[in-house]
């Protein structure tokens, strides 16, 4: 027992030993540099030795301010706007090792995706990266480099290309249609019932998107009613294992901000246990999908050309034995489709909610948006894509909801060498932390930015899109990281939203209005469920049941 507890004394001793050793020598560097590159930004007092701001992270209380009230936790965007506007739009934070430099201002987020766009190309390494993203195969995790500019290029051309989305059109199309189709089925139960159709919006809008991106990546469908029992027992597990997985994604822990392997060892807050043990669950789901494909090209019964998914495609692409970039071939495949499920099913689900729930806090535009596709469109045949380019005032509705609600509303960035933003030092290996949230509601560019007014996108900003180009706008990122999934992702909630308000009114079980509420995170999830009454605006033909 003494030997036990000499050998965590020593191994703490040596850490506290390695932690101020590289805070001396990080310390003489940035006094270097500063006289050769210029000062580094300001940085938030409170810092402590060594830890730097860790213990107010933690206990969410930078700068002396207390993130939590009465509705809970203050997301972490917010909190950070307010402290730009007393220390500046760029300002360092010390996360142990490391600083990070919090950037709000426009002028400085252009920098950084223009001039400086490659050095700050870098994704922060996490423990979450690592140990649920296929230590760093994931595209979204992974470095910017040859591994990543190959995995990106493979992505684009086989399932994100105009080809390739209009050749699995059809998947989108149909899982649209049957989860609407499920909605109304529901309704008719709750008819024949005389209780009023009360859902989770959140949980209908997860169900679809899940749907759709694991059918385009592996053919599957995880929300039917299966007769197999083997079937339901994997869909469950699946659910279970992808929701833990995008809760712990965004997991900051000690060895994060001390990435010492000794660290890792120790597993102080348990954190990391727990990510093996999901990593290993979702694993096994993954293989068996490759499993599947697998055998099937074997036995000659893979797809189609026009029918092949994500997986049929990356086995054809990848050389069945080389190891590529360190990782081997399954690893990037199953690294790859569990990018495609997270990136393309959370974000856009989330999305998906916030313009409902604005929708119902704005009764006015949703009669608007209600008329123009009545008008332009009809109640008698669904939205198509081609109808969407003439329903303005509902495409400027869901800019106006992504310039509020930004699916990311921070982005975060590494640098991969030192380089200036705003005429200060940014060092090689720094943690950048872009605020989306505060750009999108600077009033230069957004008059009355707290209102809801998609007029804006039919006037002042009527040229403005949504692929980062403008930088005032940039809800999905900017320059060469930035999501690659855009076009899909706003097909898919152009069609769904647009369909779903053509099938549905909606309204709140006690015609309340909506807790607008965020949830802590480095998503903008909505912090408490909306649930919503549904009732159906189409004869019952059209629903296909």
């Amino acid at each position: 027992m003494e030997i036990h507890i000499l050998s965590h004394v020593e191994a703490i001793i040596g850490i506290l030993a390695f932690v101020f050793l590289f805070f001396l020598i990080r310390k003489a560097k940035t006094w270097k540099n500063s006289k050769k590159f210029g000062p580094p930004p300001p940085q938030l007092p409170g810092a402590w030795p060594i830890i730097g701001h860790l213990p107010q992270i933690l206990s969410d209380t930078l700068d002396g301010c207390n993130r939590s009230n009465t509705d809970g936790e203050i997301p972490l965007a917010h909190t950070l706007a307010a402290l730009a506007d007393k220390y500046g739009p760029v300002f360092t934070v010390r996360q142990g090792m490391f600083p990070i430099a919090v950037v709000s201002s426009y002028e400085a987020i252009k920098e950084c995706f223009t001039t400086q766009d490659k050095n700050l190309a870098n994704r922060v390494a996490t423990c979450s990266c690592k140990y649920l993203g296929y230590d760093h195969a994931n595209l979204t995790f992974a470095n910017y480099g040859p591994y990543w500019r190959m995995v990106r290029k493979l992505v684009v051309n086989n399932l994100l290309s105009s080809k390739s989305m209009e050749r699995l059109k059809h998947v989108r199309i149909s899982e649209v249609e049957s989860s609407i189709k499920e909605l109304y089925t529901l309704f008719v139960a709750n008819v024949a019932k005389n209780v009023p159709t009360k859902v989770d919006i959140g949980h209908w809008f997860d169900d679809m998107m899940l749907n759709i991106t694991v059918k385009m990546i592996g053919g599957k469908r995880y929300s039917q009613v299966n007769n197999k029992e083997e079937e339901k027992e994997e869909a469950e597990r699946f659910r279970k294992a992808f929701n833990e997985t995008m809760y712990y994604i965004a997991i900051v822990g000690i060895e994060d901000a001390f990435p010492i392997p000794l660290l890792q060892w120790l597993d102080l807050q348990g954190n990391i246990k727990v990510m093996k043990r999901i990593a290993d669950e979702m694993d096994v789901i993954l293989q068996r999908w490759l499993d599947d494909h697998t055998n099937k090209r074997k036995n000659n019964e893979s797809n189609d050309d026009d029918d092949q998914d994500l997986i049929d495609i990356m086995l054809t692409e990848l050389d069945k034995n080389d190891f590529q970039y360190g990782y081997s071939r399954e690893t990037i495949i199953k690294a790859t489709m569990l990018t495609i499920v997270s990136d393309a099913t959370h974000t856009t689900a989330v999305h998906l909610i916030w313009i409902i729930a604005c929708l119902l806090n704005n009764k006015h535009v949703l009669e608007k948006v209600h008329e123009e596709i009545d008008t332009k469109v009809g109640k008698d045949c669904w939205v198509e894509d081609s109808d969407i380019k003439n329903l303005t005032y509902f495409q400027a509705t869901i800019k106006e909801v992504l310039r509020l609600y930004p699916p990311s509303p921070m982005l975060l960035h590494e640098a991969l060498a030192d380089c200036q933003v705003l005429g200060y030092h940014i060092t090689k290996g720094t943690r950048l932390f872009v605020n989306v949230w505060k750009l999108q509601k600077d009033p230069k560019f957004w008059p009355e930015p707290e209102k809801f007014l998609p007029e804006r996108f039919l006037t002042t900003k009527a040229k403005v899109d949504v692929y980062g180009k403008d930088l005032e706008f940039i809800p999905f990122g900017s320059g060469r990281r930035s999501c690659p999934g855009i076009t899909m992702a706003m097909q898919v909630t152009y069609l769904s939203i647009a369909r779903l308000l053509q099938a549905f009114d909606f309204e709140t079980p006690n015609n309340e209005s909506v807790d607008m509420t965020e949830g802590p995170g480095f998503t903008a999830v909505k912090k408490i469920p909306l649930e919503v009454v549904v009732k159906p605006r189409m004869l019952p033909m059209y629903y296909g049941v």
